[in-house]
């Protein structure tokens, strides 16, 4: 196990700028996830760990050593692609040892190794099988399997379940972290799934633009925000956000539509415009809040343990999410509240205010 820490790493492209100033500390053992839309610099960030790419600034310290120009392949790390990158003419067992026999490891050592990484990973009766007449969760755990076997101070993930389906995508995640609370290697995870991100970190990074917006565990993202573009990006179904204005002490979300908060943002003065977010799963109808909305109903989605509504309120659509079976109408009026506790402000910027 490695700590790894990032400091004012900064990465250019002809005149883009993929990273800005970037500087995060990573402690031993921890797993970390870096999440954001395609092209907010979190596959370049990985490279940049594993030697792949080489920073135009800033430095990347493994522990006590700085490695920021080291050759990838003295890192000791491991990395699993996307792609399996399995040698298609090799079986399993060739595979897994491929890497080690290169480094001239002892064979009884390399056994031992395929064994033991073989067992963790249900590989056992698959050994001397190619790769072709694997399934895709197959392959990805013999992938995974050969980064076990050079037991390397730090394992780095780049999106390694996308090319699975659904079903097996929940499995492999299920697999992937039952290693992590195995072995303990600090493991860096690239994924644009907030869901793969919420089910596997000790802390998730969430990147925009070559930028940290918010580093901290999935519930500290889930329930406070540092800003709008989080509060939208972490959460299924997205996160209800309705522009107001803060008028005469209320929240004015339009004219026959208005909060009065039990007590006033901090900061905030008459006329400011504002965010209101509101998680879909804490709209009820039928139920106790401080505040009621009224709004018509225009879909309903059962997703068989739950049912999202999609409604019109006062000419903004927004969502809940209700744990029943649930069948409405188009047009059904609804009165829904929610408590202020779980209402979420934002100022013009997007910022979150206390």
């Amino acid at each position: 196990m490695t700590a790894l820490t990032l400091r004012n790493i900064h990465k250019k492209y002809d005149k883009s700028t993929i990273i800005e100033n970037l500087s995060l500390e990573i402690a031993s053992g921890e797993f970390i996830v870096l999440v954001g839309p395609s092209g907010c610099g979190k596959s370049t960030l990985l490279r940049i760990i594993a030697g792949l790419e080489l920073p135009d600034g800033g430095t990347l310290m493994m522990g006590e050593n700085d490695v920021t120009r080291l050759a990838a392949g003295k890192r000791n790390l491991s990395m699993v692609f996307q792609s399996y990158a399995l040698y298609p003419h090799m079986t399993v067992r060739e595979n897994l040892a491929f890497g080690l026999k290169n480094i001239k490891t002892p064979a009884e050592e390399i056994d031992k190794r395929i064994q033991h990484a073989s067992r963790m990973l249900k590989l056992e009766e698959m050994l001397d099988r190619l790769p072709q007449n694997l399934s895709g969760g197959q392959r990805q755990r013999v992938a995974i399997g050969r980064s076990i076997v050079q037991q390397p101070e730090l394992f780095l993930f780049d999106e390694p379940l996308s090319n699975l389906d659904a079903a097996l995508r929940v499995e492999m995640r299920q697999e992937i972290q039952q290693l992590h609370n195995t072995l303990h290697n600090t493991m860096v995870y690239v994924t644009h799934d907030q869901v793969e991100a919420m089910t596997l970190a000790d802390r998730i990074v969430v990147l925009y633009k070559g930028k940290i917006e918010q580093v901290g565990t999935p519930l500290e993202l889930y329930n406070t925000p540092a800003n709008l573009f989080v509060a939208e990006f972490i959460g299924t179904p997205k996160i209800n956000v309705l522009p107001a204005v803060w008028q005469e002490g209320v929240l004015r979300i339009t004219d026959d539509l208005a909060l009065a908060l039990s007590h006033a943002p901090q900061g905030v003065r008459e006329g400011d415009k504002l965010f209101v977010a509101l998680r879909p799963e804490h709209l009820q109808y039928e139920g106790d809040g401080e505040f009621t909305l009224t709004a018509r109903t225009r879909l309903c989605e059962l997703q068989g343990d739950s049912t999202l509504v999609w409604l019109d309120l006062d000419g903004h659509s927004v969502c809940l999410k209700s744990f029943r079976q649930l069948s409405f109408p188009q047009g059904t009026v609804l009165n829904l509240s929610i408590a202020e506790q779980h209402l979420h402000l934002f100022d013009s910027l997007g910022k979150r205010l206390p």
